[in-house]
């Protein structure tokens, strides 16, 4: 090729490294290729070979002086008429006519690469547009250390051990582990050949895609948003698309859910509805807008007469259906499993329905991927603390209800020692373990909480018996439900359980609330493209959605003290969590002066000193609950993902 080729060549790079100096210095960014410390090259090294690596990873150079020449993309900076110039342009000229063939020498240290030898090939082919070179790598070994880059780096060499991919960064632990699962492969598992050629293929198309739309404004690593991507979409997908264009659409689906997860406050926690005055003057601004008739869709996973918690949700659709008439047209669909809730959902929408509410949290995976499919719908799960926009999460305050619960176990306690099984250990089941321990300490100063789980292996009941423990706390109770649940009751010696009091589920309060502010304005429920963060709804006794109910065999004055307790936490006049509270190692967590605040009390990873028993570890977890303690744990950023083997 002529040399009047590779001239243009170096001219147009020159002005693009110009530009690139001049910005990087008004944005107060380095604006040279970085320098490797001379101390780095004492470190222990690791002789990798000759490899193809990703040119944007070619950070710099290990001699200081080199810098200078480079912008900090790696284009050129001297002259035309500099001896660099030239070199620069006879090199062009070999990668023009017959390409350039030798590989660089280079330091691979935490994920970037410097150059010993070879930096004018890096800018030739970098200016040129290729999207690797050739490399010799030497690998430089950092010295152990806490820093949160070095751990990260450490979990990497795993990672790029099964891989044999450069260029995934994460901002946190973990990250790599999630992806090896995420993408379908154990832990230990190492990826095939054609597989690893596939991936970075489309990782540097997703990548490209991710920073041209701006990512690198949003605090996230490209590797954080394809963790975030594979929430909504699935491998093969990501495996099929064929180019940018694929990805920009994609991630343009989810960009609100990028924003939010690199956001500090990235959920809106809604703890009322309206109080009355507010939503009838609402109604009353807004009555020449109210519409006439909203299509709602429910998906059940279990069916009312197998499920309680299925029966619970039933019926507050049959309340919604009942309180609102013609002005809601219901679809209901029952025993969808996760795989058939996007045909559930398409036929919903095919119908006509604006807003649809998935009544498990085994079903927000499934809810979240179809979701992004339909940007006018508005979607709703049954869990709490989820970080999307396109699905909000609503559940309700079961704590305020142990708290009454409590308060009668204490004065229905001869001994004092009360027993309680919990369900699972996620969030705000603490909570309800505290809360129910503080109430006992309200009636009874020797009241001492036996803790178990259902989620564990045992025979608790069995256990409550020998132990002559009488007055026992169970799953919550839903009358007529078919597990027979009770809630609050006293275990007589045959086993038999007398029902004395239970917070009471009642979701009809929530729908028909959601539904009228729909057919109010429907901006109050907002679409995830008009919304700046995730909105979770967590409803107490002022709202309706969760009560009290008392046996008939509660004695009057038991019975009375738990109508004073229930008035006083509708009103606000009493907070289960204002008060001295100990921690079980004697860590004072409220001195009383103040209550704590919703994240306090939805985050407790901690049981209070009247407690007997501890949170139990995932491994203890029989394997039923594991599924919705990976979602909703309170320690769920320290369970191992998911092994393939194990979906």
């Amino acid at each position: 090729m002529p040399n009047a080729e590779a001239a243009q060549c170096y001219q147009q790079a020159l002005k693009q490294g110009q530009r690139e100096y001049k910005n990087c210095v008004h944005r107060g960014l380095w604006p040279n290729i970085q320098a490797l410390g001379a101390d780095k090259l004492q470190l222990s090294q690791v002789k990798l070979g000759v490899m193809d690596i990703p040119i944007y990873l070619v950070a710099g150079s290990t001699e200081e002086a080199r810098c200078n020449s480079f912008s900090a993309g790696f284009y050129p900076l001297m002259g035309t008429d500099t001896e660099f110039a030239g070199k620069w342009t006879r090199l062009c000229e070999a990668q023009l006519s017959e390409g350039i063939h030798d590989p660089i020498q280079c330091c691979e240290y935490l994920g970037r690469f410097y150059v010993q030898e070879g930096n004018k090939r890096v800018s030739v082919l970098k200016s040129m547009g290729s999207a690797t070179i050739q490399a010799d790598v030497t690998r430089l070994m950092p010295e152990q250390s806490d820093d949160i880059t070095t751990q990260i780096y450490l979990e990497f060499l795993e990672f790029y051990r099964h891989s044999k991919c450069w260029g995934v960064h994460f901002s946190e632990l973990g990250g790599y582990a999630k992806l090896q699962a995420a993408l379908g492969f154990s832990k230990d598992e190492d990826w095939p050949e054609d597989f690893q050629k596939k991936f970075k293929a489309r990782y540097f198309s997703f990548r490209s895609s991710f920073y041209r739309l701006g990512g690198g404004s949003l605090g996230l690593t490209a590797g954080d948003a394809l963790l975030r991507w594979l929430e909504f979409y699935d491998t093969d997908e990501f495996l099929a698309s064929i180019g940018e264009g694929d990805y920009r659409k994609s991630l343009t689906a989810i960009w609100k859910e990028l924003c939010i997860h690199g956001s500090t406050e990235p959920i809106a926690v809604s703890l009322a509805p309206l109080r009355e005055g507010e939503e009838k003057k609402g109604v009353v601004s807004s009555l020449l807008g109210t519409r006439k008739k909203l299509r709602v869709a429910f998906l059940f996973q279990g069916t009312p007469s197998t499920s309680g918690w299925t029966a619970s949700h039933d019926r507050g659709r049959e309340y919604l259906e009942q309180a609102l008439g013609d002005s809601v047209c219901v679809i209901s669909y029952y025993g969808v499993s996760p795989p058939g809730v996007e045909s559930a959902i398409s036929e919903a929408v095919e119908k006509g329905a604006e807003l649809i509410f998935t009544t498990s949290v085994s079903l927000i995976d499934a809810t979240l991927r179809v979701a992004v499919k339909f940007p006018k719908v508005r979607f709703l799960n049954c869990s709490i603390d989820q970080p999307y926009v396109n699905v909000k999460a609503y559940y309700c305050r079961v704590y305020e209800g142990k708290f009454i619960s409590g308060a009668i176990a204490g004065a229905m306690s001869q001994g004092g020692r009360i027993g309680y099984v919990g369900s699972y250990p996620i969030l705000g089941v603490p909570a309800s373990i505290n809360a129910f321990a503080l109430g006992a300490a309200l009636t009874n100063p020797e009241a001492r909480i036996d803790l178990r789980w259902h989620c564990v292996p045992g025979d608790y009941m069995g256990e409550f018996r020998r132990q002559a423990i009488q007055i026992v706390s169970d799953r919550d109770y839903i009358s007529e439900q078919p597990d027979g649940a009770q809630g609050l009751a006293r275990l007589e010696p045959d086993g038999e359980l007398v029902q004395l009091a239970s917070p009471s589920w009642h979701w009809g309060e929530f729908y028909v609330r959601i539904v009228r502010e729909m057919l109010r304005d429907p901006k109050t429920i907002p679409l995830a493209e008009d919304s700046s963060r995730a909105i979770n709804y967590w409803w107490g006794m002022n709202s309706g959605v969760i009560d009290m109910h008392f046996s008939p065999d509660l004695p009057e004055g038991v019975r009375s003290l738990g109508e004073i307790l229930r008035q006083g936490i509708r009103s606000g006049t009493v907070q289960p969590f204002q008060r001295l509270i100990r921690a079980q190692d004697g860590t004072v967590m409220n001195d009383g002066s103040r209550s704590l605040t919703m994240e306090e009390i939805l985050k407790m990873d901690w049981l209070c000193d009247r407690v007997d028993g501890s949170l139990p570890s995932f491994d203890q977890l029989l394997p039923v609950a594991r599924p919705t303690v990976r979602r909703l744990g309170v320690a769920r950023d320290s369970i191992p993902p998911e092994e393939a083997k194990d979906r």
